[in-house]
C-alpha cells in the first residue's frame, strides 16, 4: 500500500490584544519579540529544518543564538535516569541589518562570505547575500531546540522587541515540509541588561525587580485527532506527536531543566480522562506512548481536545509544537494544514533564562 505522509504543525500560543503597556504584552507567535523559542529542530536522517529569523526593526539588530541538544545519550533506548539527555549547547551570534531577514539549513549552518553576495539566487549559492554572521552546522542525529535572545550592540541582553522567525521541517525521502512559527516572548522596559533574563511574574533570585520578558503560557490547548492503528479506511494509521522544551534553561550551568505534564483529556462525548509525564531537557512525546487513554480504541471516537499544563512542583512553564502524522492509501497524495491552537493564562512562578558570563560585555 502506497503511503502519505500528512503533518501538522500547531505551536501553542497566540498573540494577546495589545495592551496599553508594553509589560502586560504576552507570548506570540505573529508580532516581534525580544526572545525567539524555536522548540522543534531536527537533523536525523529522516527530518532536516531550515530556520528563519528576520529583523522587523528599522534599525541593526543582534542576538545570540543557543542550540540545545535533547537527544537521548543511547537514542534506540527510552529515556530514564541512565539514558539521559545529551544537552550539547551550540550557541552564536547574529547581526542583522535593518528589516533584514536570513536563514539557514541546521545541518549545513551558514559561512560568513562576502564573495557569495552577487550569485544569482539558485542552489548553488543558497547562502546569498548579507550574512548575519558565522552559523555553525549542528551534529548528525540533532534532535533539540534553538532559542535566540536579542541584545545591544554591546552584547547585554535588551528588550528590543525587533526579532521573528519560522521554522520548516522538511521530510527528507518525500520532501513533505512543515512550518510552524517561532514562540516569541517580548521584552519590557524593566530589562536590566544582566545574564538573569526573568521570565513573566518570577520572583526568583535576581527577579527583585520583577518581569523583564512575557511569561510563558500557564496551558495549552490542543485538539487532535485520536491515535490509530491501521484500518481499511483513508486515514486509517495516524498518531501525533507533542515537542516540549521547558521555559527556564540555564546556558551558564548547562543542567538540564526538568518538568511534569498533566494532560486533561477531553472526548467528542464530553468524558474526562487524565495522564501525566515528566520531561527533561526536551522532548518528543507520541500521545499513544504517553497513554493508552489517546487511542481510539479507549477514547471511543475520532477526536479529542486536551488541555497540558505544568504540574504545580515544577511550574516555569514551557513551549510547545504538535505535529500529527496520517498514513493513507491510494492515491498517494499529501495534504497539509497548520493552525495555531490558544493557550490559557501565563505562568505564575515565572521562569529563568540564564546566560553565561563569557557572552555578555
Amino acid at each position: 500500500m502506497l503511503r502519505r505522509w500528512w503533518q501538522q504543525a500547531l505551536v501553542g500560543v497566540a498573540c494577546a490584544c495589545a495592551a496599553p503597556h508594553l509589560a502586560r504584552a504576552q507570548a506570540t507567535t505573529v508580532a516581534s519579540a525580544s526572545v525567539l523559542v524555536f522548540p522543534r529542530v531536527i537533523v536525523n536522517g529522516t527530518w532536516e529544518t531550515t530556520i528563519q529569523i528576520s529583523n522587523d526593526a528599522n534599525r541593526p539588530a543582534y542576538a545570540h543564538c543557543y542550540y540545545v541538544n535533547g537527544a537521548l545519550t543511547d537514542p534506540s533506548q527510552h529515556p530514564s535516569p541512565a539514558n539521559p539527555p545529551l544537552w550539547a549547547m551550540l550557541d552564536f551570534p547574529i547581526a542583522l541589518e535593518r528589516r533584514q531577514p536570513t536563514h539557514w539549513v541546521a545541518s549545513r549552518g551558514r559561512l560568513d562570505d562576502p564573495s557569495d553576495s552577487g550569485c544569482a539566487g539558485t542552489s548553488d549559492c543558497d547562502g546569498a547575500g548579507l550574512d548575519p554572521g558565522l552559523v555553525p552546522p549542528v551534529p548528525a542525529g540533532f534532535t533539540g531546540e534553538l532559542r535566540c535572545i536579542e541584545e545591544d550592540a554591546s552584547g547585554a541582553p535588551w528588550s528590543g522587541n525587533a526579532l521573528s522567525g519560522f521554522a520548516t521541517l522538511t521530510h527528507v525521502a518525500t520532501g513533505e515540509v512543515v512550518k510552524y512559527p517561532a514562540v516569541g516572548l517580548p521584552g519590557y522596559e524593566s530589562n536590566d541588561a544582566d545574564g538573569t533574563l526573568c521570565i513573566g511574574g518570577s520572583t526568583r533570585d535576581g527577579c527583585g525587580h520583577g518581569a523583564e520578558y512575557g511569561g510563558c503560557p500557564q496551558s495549552w490547548i490542543v485538539s487532535h485527532p485520536s491515535d490509530a492503528d491501521d484500518r481499511p479506511v483513508d486515514g486509517a494509521a495516524r498518531s501525533t506527536d507533542l515537542t516540549v522544551v521547558p521555559c527556564a534553561v540555564n546556558f551558564a550551568t548547562q543542567v538540564p531543566a526538568s518538568s511534569t505534564l498533566e494532560f486533561t483529556v477531553t472526548n467528542e462525548f464530553e468524558q474526562t480522562f487524565r495522564a501525566s509525564t515528566t520531561i527533561t531537557c526536551w522532548a518528543d512525546l507520541r500521545l499513544s506512548d504517553i497513554s493508552a487513554i489517546f487511542q481510539r480504541a479507549a477514547l471511543g471516537g475520532e477526536w479529542a481536545q486536551t488541555q497540558v499544563r505544568s504540574a504545580a512542583p515544577t511550574a516555569g512553564g514551557f513551549m510547545l509544537v504538535q505535529q500529527t502524522e496520517r498514513d493513507t492509501a491510494e492515491p498517494a497524495t499529501s495534504s497539509f494544514a497548520g493552525t495555531v491552537p490558544p493557550h490559557q493564562g501565563d505562568e505564575p512562578g515565572g521562569a529563568l533564562i540564564v546566560v553565561p558570563a563569557e557572552v555578555l560585555p
